[in-house]
């Protein structure tokens, strides 16, 4: 009754007994409220004061379920769903449950409520008629606004939350495989290997080991990063690889189309790249190439496709992560691409002015 899992949603909790409760309260009580000059004046009157009542119940359940939908149509509506709005728009609101309470209560005071009298109604009881309606539907839509703000409220609260804890668990996660035995052990073999051999590489390749380890550190209270920073870690990333790699590993970066203003969530790239190295083959008869670049209003890494038999078991943290926390943010979905030579991820560009 009355989008009972939709309006969960919106307000937090089932509200079909409470509306129930309400117009049993408001139909019985509003006749005698603001009626008074017909309506119980002279003792229990059995055919009019029953039909008052009647009317009176019937006239609370088609206003009050009349702008609960109107309620309902406002907080859905994208153009209109908006948490933070202006004086303009909050009256622009209001003059829609208005309208309608106006609407419906001239039509019940032109009809109905007359069957209740031998002669037509007095100017105050219009008058209490319009401001008692008036009232009740203010009480009720203001408990309704208020219920979905502190019900956003709620659900903002546990979107950080769970946004930050999204955003540990990745730093941690790609700490973690930093700092295991094995990439410790590659990345200081071809360290050792680069000493003897090329000391200026050697140099070069440790300041981007630092710099992948500084990024992640420092990005540890962001949501969105600019994608030129994104970039400038993916790249210190990608030349440590090609070190180990060799021409093995290839990859292209196309930034053309890409503006300051251009977010995206923090180490997805470094994940995706990432990922694309523990679960392909790279040799010199089937060289990996990881090609970055943007797409429309998305950025997509792409790779050719060429899976491991056996790949170390994974955590299965990385591109969940992401998607989890576009998810949280914008609520777009990052897509992915699979063919039998190709595998694409294209994750949303965010505007950030």
């Amino acid at each position: 009754m009355l989008k009972e899992k939709e309006f969960k949603e919106l307000i937090g909790f089932g509200h079909t007994k409470l509306i129930i409760g309400y117009i049993l309260v408001t139909g019985l009580g509003f006749p005698y409220l603001f009626l008074t000059e017909r309506m119980g004046s002279s003792g229990f009157h059995p055919v009019k004061d029953t039909l008052g009542i009647f009317i009176g119940l019937i006239y609370a359940a088609l206003v009050a379920i009349g702008n609960i939908y109107i309620f309902y149509y406002l907080k859905t509506n994208p153009k209109t769903a908006a948490l933070q709005r202006t004086p303009k728009q909050m009256l622009r609101d209001l003059s829609y449950y208005l309208s309608f309470t106006l609407i419906m209560s001239t039509f019940m005071l032109a009809v109905p409520l007359r069957l209740t009298s031998d002669c037509g109604l007095s100017t105050g009881e219009v008058i209490r008629n319009i401001i008692g309606a008036c009232l009740l539907v203010s009480i009720l839509t203001g408990f309704y606004e208020a219920a979905y703000y502190m019900n956003a409220l709620k659900k903002s609260i546990k979107e950080q939350e769970q946004l930050k804890r999204e955003n540990v668990e990745s730093q941690l996660e790609i700490l973690k495989n930093q700092v295991k035995p094995h990439f410790l052990f590659n990345s200081l073999n071809t360290l050792a290997s680069l000493i003897p051999e090329d000391a200026s590489l050697a140099v070069d390749y440790v300041h981007n080991l630092s710099k992948v380890y500084r990024y992640v550190l420092e990005i540890k209270d962001k949501k969105l990063i600019p994608v030129a920073e994104e970039l400038s870690c993916v790249k210190a990333y990608l030349f440590m690889l090609q070190i180990r790699f060799g021409n093995n590993l290839n990859y292209e970066i196309e930034e053309s189309g890409l503006v300051d203003k251009h977010h995206i969530v923090p180490l997805s790239l470094q994940l995706l790249v990432e990922n694309a190295v523990k679960h392909n083959i790279i040799s010199s008869k089937k060289p990996l190439t990881i090609i970055i670049a943007p797409k429309g209003n998305k950025l997509t890494v792409t790779n050719n496709l060429q899976p491991k038999i056996q790949v170390a078991k994974s955590t299965g943290t990385g591109l969940a992560n992401i998607k989890s926390r576009y998810q949280i943010l914008t609520n777009l979905p990052v897509e992915i691409i699979k063919s039998d030579h190709q595998f694409s991820v294209e994750l949303p560009i965010i505007d950030v002015q």
